[in-house]
């Protein structure tokens, strides 16, 4: 990675936080004003991280790790998610080279949650906190820091509308849950393939989904990264798009486009009324999976 896009320098640690404000006109995200430091781990395109879900990294490179001790004995086991798209050839090079010049998108505020070391690394299970702006990149060696903002939904206009629409949500990806269930049970791994060790009744319990179901209705357990976490409603929104039991590599890129629709609209409707079709897809396919298993196909 040669040069990331920036914008104007305000540094500040995490201890550290500028006076609260919401900025953004109508129709816009609403930009809260304060400002963290924050190491920064970098994804392609093809790995973006929503609000809400969980994933494991297997870190072994000695920047990553370094990384993650830092993250671990500095920030509140926070850090930025970050995805990183290349811009072709930079124009202000000093050596007139032309090297390549990337742009960070899609960031999202991450918390480790655990950490299980291997024989070469570690796997680190994170979760996604809330979306997240990239102000001004502090440091590039030995891995990225940059300052950020918040990013949130405008405020609904019509509460009713939302508070309906996410009730015919929750009950669609109850009955997801419900099917999801049926397929791990007939499929149960004995061993866990990451951490090398038996998996419980509840770890099979445990579906990507159900987990950020959980986390969408309570939110985070502390006030440290307060700030950052979304509504009850945008968290709940975020949630649906989880991965599945079985997808296939259609149904995984048709969940990649929709996280990439979900982190950029701009208010809950607008998301709730793009994700209910898709949940109701899942459904749909996830029963026809549950039907094929009891016969044996």
């Amino acid at each position: 990675m040669d040069k990331l896009v920036r914008g104007p320098s305000r540094g500040r640690g995490m201890g550290e936080s500028a006076r609260a404000a919401s900025m953004g006109a109508p129709g816009t995200f609403r930009m809260v004003a304060i400002i963290v430091e924050l190491p920064c781990l970098p994804f392609s395109p093809a790995e973006v991280f929503v609000p809400s879900s969980t994933k494991i990294l297997h870190l072994y490179e000695a920047r990553f790790l370094a990384l993650l001790d830092e993250v671990m004995g500095k920030y509140n086991n926070l850090f930025a998610h970050i995805i990183i798209e290349p811009m072709g050839p930079g124009r202000d090079d000093e050596d007139g080279k032309g090297t390549a010049s990337f742009l960070a998108t899609y960031g999202c505020l991450a918390r480790v949650e655990n950490v299980r070391r291997l024989d070469i690394g570690a796997a680190v299970t994170i979760r996604g906190i809330g979306r997240i702006k990239l102000v001004s990149l502090t440091q590039l060696e030995p891995f990225l820091k940059s300052t950020i903002v918040s990013l949130k939904d405008e405020v609904p206009e019509d509460e009713e509308a939302v508070s309906s629409a996410l009730d015919q949500l929750q009950t669609t990806l109850q009955n997801v849950q419900d099917l999801q269930i049926k397929l791990k049970v007939k499929n149960r791994p004995v061993i866990d393939p990451i951490f090398q060790a038996e998996v419980s009744e509840d770890e099979l319990l445990q579906t990507p989904l159900e987990r950020a179901l959980q986390w969408a209705k309570k939110g985070e357990p502390d006030d440290i990264a307060e700030a950052y976490v979304p509504t009850r409603e945008e968290r709940l929104s975020f949630a649906a798009l989880q991965p599945v039991a079985g997808a296939s590599p259609g149904e995984q890129h048709k969940l990649l486009q929709e996280r990439l629709f979900a982190m950029e609209a701009m208010d809950t409707l607008q998301r709730l009324k793009r994700v209910a079709p898709y949940a109701e897809q899942i459904l749909a396919s996830t029963a026809a999976k549950v039907a094929l298993q009891s016969l044996n196909l």
